[in-house]
């Protein structure tokens, strides 16, 4: 019999449609709310049907694990036997198995393992069979790529896809600086545009090149659209061929909750609440060793024991729940348990000890739990057991997710009520999101997950507690600072009066870093550095800037943990301020602004020149000045629209102005006048004397 492409489609529905009814059985009967009878009745119906799709899609290897299946429910029927907890856990293994080999043309190797363990149940008519089934599933199971002609589909080693990916996310990044490019040649046409307006004589010798010039920017601009919506299709396509059903861990999750409720003698149930969710596969496997520390830990430090619960009128079955939802371009999974929640005073007693927090200290309970619980190494357990005192858990836990480009934050209860930890990932790890920012000379990039703002404050408005240079956050919270540079051990050079400071968070902590540059936004893929370097202490990887550059990327999480010692490098480096005037002079013609510089600075002033109005604008933000010198006719930001600008501003609004121009008609004065200039001197009557009387007078 042929099978049609449409009939596999089919097969592939109806078995994922079995997986779901299956877990949602099985979520309900280890919540207690159907019984055994109709559990196994029901399970019973499910795995028939799956095998006569199975049979009719012609999938015989996973048809054979239905039929083993519905074989052991079929005695436990006629029995009327309930399943034991480690046989919920198999059926669930076997149907995702049967998805699995589904999904990949009729094979796949957790076939050959859940057929082992259905074997072990005793199963006779299989065990005649084993070790022709084993050798067979193991046999058939691809690690070549492999053409089905039949069915119009391939499978690809995992090794050929990674590397497909590789290059997709390369692609990604290379578009990110093509836009880069695209946004300075605008720039400079703009620039060559107000060039021609300002000088009529160039204007007529120029206007065809520059006509030339702007059709060629316009076709780069049209070319660079359609890049980008290529870029963006093939980005979604890339991510759509990793992405898995989150639902897919749920056996793993439930086997340990069982496990660890067994060894530990509790009672546990694990509730799930995934919907349609679904994950990378690099990032869902990256995640499964997080989830499991922590069950393990929802199950042994947050669960009572029977007597315990039974005491506080709460369910003898302590109830471990994870669910999931997508945020934006995360998804943020959450493990919350009914347990006893967190011992605040035990764990400060611990810090304590430990040296991690003050005795007495004034640390809320947030940050309390965020200095402690997820510190290398700490526990509050006495007694070490497979499962407790080993202060190998949540450190983990965080240190994986922030390797994801992820965050972990812990949500505290009333007291019985138990915790919920966060942990948000990105969706796909296809490219990341970050800022780019210049320390110490290099480029580094601080992932976006870890980023609250930035801002620019003053060097003289920053303080100092038991060593550590600190700010005020705009809630008035203070935050200590740390330099970038300093953290990754390159040099530091004088900080200017201006500060740039990047605010990072974890979990409730804050942190600012201080950097030289702010470059802005930028889509990263991430490279791991070579085996050598993967231990240099704040860096987790490295990726390719626009222009090419290698840049770091930050691991925050390093920093937050050694944020605790003072350092000399760690405090502000600004040169004493001298008694003299601060005087910006701002002019596009060189030979203007290079004679007031002169006359003012014999004169005795600081002078500091700028040659347009909007990076005039900029250093009237990032330093302090008692006067501003400018021209009228500039590009980007003329000197009446500066004018306007500085006296709309609050924090310069009150600052001397002195406009230097040829426009001589009285309107042009009273222009100037009007948009809020103190002086306006005339170049045509211009001579040094007149310049400094009108500084003298001003300041």
């Amino acid at each position: 019999m042929t099978i049609d492409a449409e009939m596999i489609e089919v097969v592939r529905r109806e078995v994922g449609e079995a997986l779901d009814e299956l877990l949602s059985l099985t979520e309900r009967f280890t919540n207690e709310t159907i019984p055994a009878e109709a559990f196994v009745r029901d399970a019973f119906r499910v795995f028939h049907n799956t095998k006569g799709a199975l049979r009719l899609g012609g999938f015989p290897e996973p048809e054979r694990i239905a039929h083993a299946v519905e074989d052991q429910l079929a005695k436990m029927r006629l029995a009327g036997e309930a399943p034991p907890p480690h046989m919920i856990d198999l059926i669930e293994q076997a149907m995702c198995a049967c998805v699995y080999a589904v999904e990949a043309d009729g094979t796949h190797p957790e076939l050959a393992l859940v057929l082992k363990k259905l074997i072990g149940t005793g199963s006779e008519a299989l065990a005649e069979r084993s070790d022709d089934a084993d050798r067979t599933l193991i046999e058939n199971t691809v690690t070549r790529a492999e053409v089905v002609n039949s069915h119009n589909t391939i499978r690809i080693e995992s090794e050929r896809l990674d590397h497909l990916m590789d290059l997709g996310s390369e692609y990604l990044a290379q578009n990110s600086r093509l836009k880069r490019q695209g946004s300075r040649l605008r720039d400079f046409s703009e620039r060559f545009s107000n060039l021609l307006k300002r000088h009529p004589q160039l204007r007529d010798i120029l206007q065809g090149t520059f006509a030339e010039f702007e059709l060629f920017v316009r076709q780069e601009e049209r070319e660079l659209r359609r890049v980008t919506q290529l870029t963006a299709d093939f980005d979604g396509a890339m991510r759509a061929v990793r992405m898995q059903p989150l639902s897919g861990i749920v056996p793993q999750l439930r086997r340990t909750v069982n496990e660890a409720a067994r060894d530990l003698n509790k009672k546990a149930r694990l509730t799930t609440d995934f919907g349609e969710v679904e994950l990378d596969r690099e990032v869902l496997d990256a995640l499964r060793e997080p989830l499991t520390h922590l069950i393990r830990n929802a199950v042994d430090h947050g669960l009572e024991g029977d007597l315990e619960r039974a005491e506080q009128q709460k369910n003898i079955r302590g109830e471990v729940r994870v669910e999931a939802r997508v945020v934006g371009a995360n998804v943020e999974l959450i493990v919350s348990d009914d347990g006893r929640g967190i011992d605040l005073k035990k764990v400060r007693r611990r810090a304590e000890e430990l040296g991690l927090v003050s005795e007495g200290g004034l640390e809320s309970d947030s940050e309390l739990v965020d200095k402690t619980l997820f510190f290398p190494g700490f526990s509050t357990a006495r007694a070490v057991t497979n499962y407790s005192g080993r202060g190998v858990g949540l450190d983990v836990v965080r240190s994986r997710v922030s390797e994801l480009g992820g965050t972990v934050s812990v949500q505290q209860r009333a007291a019985g009520e138990g915790i919920a930890l966060t942990l948000s990932v990105p969706s796909s790890v296809v490219s990341l999101r970050g800022l780019s920012v210049l320390a110490g000379g290099s480029t580094y990039v601080i992932p976006s997950a870890h980023i609250e703002r930035t801002l620019r404050v003053f060097a003289n408005e920053l303080g100092s507690a038991e060593g550590v240079t600190i700010m005020k956050s705009p809630d008035g919270q203070p935050i200590r600072l740390r330099w970038l540079s300093s953290e990754m051990q390159r040099p530091r050079v004088e900080d200017p009066a201006l500060l740039q400071v990047v605010i990072v968070g974890e979990g409730s902590q804050r942190l600012g870093l201080v950097v030289e540059e702010v470059q802005g936004d930028t889509t990263y893929v991430i490279k791991r550095l070579p085996w050598n370097l993967r231990r240099v202490p704040g860096v987790i990887g490295a990726t390719h800037q626009g222009d090419a550059t290698l840049a770091l990327v930050v691991d925050v999480l390093h920093l937050f943990r050694q944020q605790g010692a003072a350092s000399t490098e760690h405090r502000l480096k600004v040169t004493p301020r001298t008694n003299k005037r601060r005087i910006l002079v701002a002019d596009d013609s060189l030979t203007s602004r290079t004679l007031e510089r002169n006359i003012l600075l014999e004169a005795g002033f600081d002078v500091e020149v700028q040659e347009d109005g909007r990076n005039a604008l900029k250093a009237l933000e990032a330093s302090e000045f008692d006067l501003l010198v400018s021209d009228v006719q500039m590009p980007n930001m003329d000197g009446l629209q500066l004018t306007r600008a500085v006296r709309a501003h609050p924090k310069l609004g009150r600052l001397p102005i002195i406009l230097v121009t040829s426009l001589d008609r009285p309107e042009d004065v009273n222009q100037g006048a009007e948009a809020g200039a103190d002086e306006y001197i005339i170049k045509g009557q211009f001579d040094q004397e007149a310049l400094l009387r009108a500084v003298n007078r001003l300041i």
